[in-house]
């Protein structure tokens, strides 16, 4: 019977050594179900590839505590070896070792023992997967990114690993191969009995995949569900507050605030019209952007991608959506209340807990 728990994260925090001493990590308590996929989302320096390298047991938690499959991976070196055999990391900019495409998939068969007279059949097979059929001759070393990461996720899927991690396994990847291997993930985990976690940046990926969804910022789970993530030095005004995630984009909210601070916005309290030029001079928390995508999310509802000074993931009635002018690549108008803007884990200046 399969366990019901591959890992469980208890208080794990992880600091690179050197200054500033922050976590890059502070993890509260994390259970990831056995033969389950999880995301994790969240902007640039949020923390997901270094949980990725705990998950992986490359890093050793600085503190906290981490069991996988009801083992304490730390406890001795056999049981760490034991832990980096059964979860295999596909990193974003993967290493190729020097030969061909082959070399590269079998080197890990090699290195468990796998009778050799296996490996062309294996190699085959993971190669297929990922839609690099026949390319076992070529060498590495002509590889474009998007080939050299799905060589790279043939290399982890030829193992059959217990747990497999991902991060960003499609961003080197045009949008319909994409799809393609995510289906491969998806098969990984369902077909397979893998438990699977990926990092991604786009949440409407990390919706079609994941089973649950662990968003992060600046190291830290935070309790929402949605992209509309922005952090930075707030400065305040003395009645309002703000940020500025880019230089000149700014961010309003209602308080007084100062330090370091994260943001989110609710796609469905975000208002979206077409506009022409110049209509959004002088109001807070006005953007302007192009529609960069556009898709049906659930019954009546779409979700549109606006990109600009800053991204937005929007929520529109589908009833509106040629009402309010909006199609792919228009420019249209973004704006919401300061009192939209939900402030996570911080607290106003002179507030006491």
């Amino acid at each position: 019977m399969a366990e019901k728990e591959a890992y469980r994260l208890e208080d794990v925090r992880y600091v690179y050594p050197g200054p500033p001493s922050v976590p890059a990590v502070d993890i509260g308590t994390l259970r990831i179900a056995s033969g389950e996929i999880l995301a994790l989302a969240g902007p640039n320096g949020a923390g997901k590839t270094t949980l990725l390298m705990i998950l992986a047991c490359l890093f050793r938690p600085t503190g906290g505590r981490l069991v996988i499959f009801g083992e304490d991976p730390w406890a001795d070196d056999a049981r760490t070896a034991a832990a980096r055999r059964e979860a295999v990391l596909v990193t974003h900019h993967p290493y190729l070792f020097k030969g061909t495409v082959f070399d590269n998939v079998a080197f890990g068969l090699k290195v468990r023992r796998t009778p050799e007279t296996r490996w062309p059949a294996l190699v085959s097979q993971a190669l297929g997967l990922v839609e690099l059929a026949g390319w076992e001759r070529r060498p590495a070393s002509t590889l474009s990114a998007g080939q050299a990461q799905r060589v790279a996720l043939a290399r982890a899927l030829v193992l059959k690993p217990r747990v497999l991690l991902l991060d960003e396994p499609t961003a080197n990847v045009e949008a319909g191969l994409a799809l393609r291997i995510e289906a491969v993930v998806r098969e990984a985990c369902h077909g397979a009995g893998a438990t699977v976690v990926f990092s991604s940046h786009d949440f409407s990926q990390a919706t079609r995949l994941a089973g649950e969804i662990v968003y992060l910022s600046a190291g830290r789970r935070v309790p929402f569900s949605h992209e509309n993530c922005f952090s930075g030095e707030a400065a305040s005004d003395g009645r309002l507050s703000w940020i500025e995630p880019r230089p000149g984009a700014r961010i309003v909210f209602p308080g007084t605030f100062a330090g370091h601070v994260t943001c989110v916005v609710d796609p469905a309290n975000i208002r979206i019209s077409s506009t022409p030029d110049g209509a959004a001079a002088g109001r807070p928390n006005t953007f302007r952007g192009l529609v960069t995508r556009l898709e049906t999310t659930e019954p009546g509802r779409a979700l549109v991608r606006v990109g600009g000074e800053l991204t937005f993931r929007v929520t529109v009635p589908l009833s509106e959506i040629e009402a309010r002018g909006i199609s792919l690549s228009r420019t249209v108008l973004i704006e919401f209340d300061p009192a939209a803007v939900e402030l996570v884990g911080v607290r106003a200046a002179g507030e006491t807990s």
